[in-house]
C-alpha cells in the first residue's frame, strides 16, 4: 500500500521500496537493504544515490562500514513541496506560451 501512494508522489518502485525498507529496519549496509527491499544489490545503489540527490536518503558512517538510511519522513513532504513548484513554474510558461502555440496551430490547420 504505501509503496503505491510514494509512487504516486513521484519515485519510482524500486526508490519507493528502498526507502520504506530503511525507514522499517533503520540504518544497514546496502546488502541488508537491498535483501530485505528485494531489489539486487547493485540496483540498490543507484536507487539509493538517486534517493540521495532527492534528500530522501543519505550514508552514516558507523563501525568499518558505511550504513544507509532514510531521511525523515518529513523530508518526503519537502521533496512533494519541490516537485509542486517545479510543475507549477512549467504550468506558468505553458501558460504564456498558448497563444503563440495557438498561432502555430492554427497555421498548420490550413
Amino acid at each position: 500500500m504505501f509503496v503505491t501512494t510514494i509512487e504516486r508522489l513521484g519515485l519510482t518502485e524500486k526508490e519507493s521500496k528502498l526507502y520504506l525498507t530503511s525507514l522499517r529496519i533503520g540504518p544497514a549496509s546496502m546488502q541488508v537493504l537491498a535483501r530485505k527491499a528485494g531489489i539486487d544489490r547493485g540496483t540498490a545503489y543507484h536507487v539509493a544515490q538517486t534517493l540521495t540527490e532527492k534528500g530522501l536518503f543519505e550514508t552514516v558512517e558507523e563501525g568499518k562500514r558505511p550504513q544507509f538510511r532514510a531521511t525523515h519522513p518529513k523530508k518526503l513532504f519537502a521533496y512533494v513541496e519541490r516537485k509542486k513548484k517545479e510543475a507549477d513554474k512549467h504550468f506558468e510558461a505553458m501558460q504564456e506560451m498558448v497563444d503563440d502555440l495557438e498561432a502555430l496551430y492554427e497555421v498548420g490547420a490550413k
